[in-house]
């Protein structure tokens, strides 16, 4: 397989790396999903840096990269971060392309002000030629992306996390990473209002190992207490978030806090796609989705009639198309670089 990877897509996350690798036909044939928390200094980068180029030893390789670790509070600004990260990038021993938001697409050398925090922008770029009219909404870890596309353009107003969070084209809130009182600080249940304790005891991987819609090959992080992974493990943690400890006669009740926070959570997303709906198109756009998230998002919003679609269902056929499309900068990225013909001049 090592001889066959042409294309390399690599998405630098603040607690993730995501690798995709393609073969000359464009087709999937390596997906890698890893935890690397950039916050705790970038030595663990470097190694599976090293591990890649032992993996891969054909410099031939073209590698597309992206990132947003560069907002990691252990650089003093999101410019350091961006330079030191591609200055981390150069122990890659393939040909190297950052992906930066103008007409190039791609840079050896980039600007880092194009370059930041556009791992969003690639889905978009890649999904500009797929479809006519649509958001793509990609829930991941930590975060959920809003892509609006219309005449197979990329219609987004805003690029900066500032500007997308507070204009409803970027929502900071994810699959697995989110605390659990980030989601809302109180529920209500059984006509009771109950409050979350703002501490981090429990996070959404949480609750939805409790209601068995997290894998175990997108379950990669540890636990808020450095505990196990086991259902009643994560009852115990959430029990904590709200002031109890865990006895088996709250089972019932705790797994319907959690089909609460839950639904308060796909809720949001609901309604950012109905804001940008209004305020970008005259009839429905299909709802694209991607991310390791995507199930859980996706019943949901076909439950609220949304016409909805997988990301992956537009790719050449491949047994791994669904599990890259959990991580779709990095698929995108690679996918993309693939399909340029003049790279010697970037």
């Amino acid at each position: 397989m090592n001889n066959k990877i042409t294309h390399l897509g690599i998405d630098i996350g603040g607690a993730h790396l995501k690798i995709v690798g393609l073969d000359k036909k464009g087709i999937i044939i390596f997906v890698e999903y890893l935890s690397c928390k950039i916050w705790k200094g970038t030595k663990r980068l470097e190694e599976l840096f090293h591990n890649l180029n032992n993996i891969f030893p054909d410099g031939l390789i073209k590698c597309a990269i992206t990132i947003t670790a560069e907002l990691c509070d252990n650089f003093a600004n999101r410019n350091v971060g961006a330079r030191e990260l591609i200055k981390l990038c150069q122990i890659l021993k393939f040909e190297k392309y950052f992906y930066v938001n103008n007409f190039s697409i791609f840079k050896k050398k980039p600007n880092v002000n194009d370059f930041i925090s556009m791992n969003w922008h690639a889905i978009g770029k890649f999904m500009e030629k797929k479809v006519n009219d649509a958001i793509v909404l990609d829930f991941g870890s930590t975060t959920t992306d809003f892509i609006c596309i219309k005449n197979n353009k990329i219609i987004n107003k805003y690029f900066d996390d500032f500007s997308r969070i507070n204009n409803c084209e970027l929502l900071y809130t994810g699959f697995t990473r989110t605390p659990a009182f980030g989601v809302s600080d109180h529920i209500k249940i059984d006509n009771k209002v109950l409050t979350l304790i703002p501490e981090h005891f429990s996070e959404m991987s949480d609750i939805y190992r409790v209601l068995n819609k997290l894998s175990k090959e997108r379950d990669i992080d540890v636990t808020s207490d450095n505990r196990g992974k086991s259902k009643r493990e994560s009852l115990i943690r959430i029990s904590r978030s709200f002031g109890l400890d865990y006895k088996e006669n709250l089972k019932i009740k705790l797994e319907k806090i959690c089909y609460k926070i839950s639904s308060i959570q796909l809720n949001k997303i609901k309604k950012i796609l109905i804001k940008l709906r209004k305020k970008f198109f005259s009839k429905s756009p299909i709802i694209v989705i991607s991310g390791i998230g995507q199930d859980v998002v996706y019943e949901f919003l076909r439950t609220n009639k949304f016409k909805t679609i997988y990301l992956h269902e537009f790719l050449e056929k491949s047994k791994l198309n669904k599990k890259a499309s959990f991580h779709a900068p990095a698929l995108s990225v690679a996918l993309i670089l693939r399909t340029l013909k003049k790279l010697d001049n970037l």
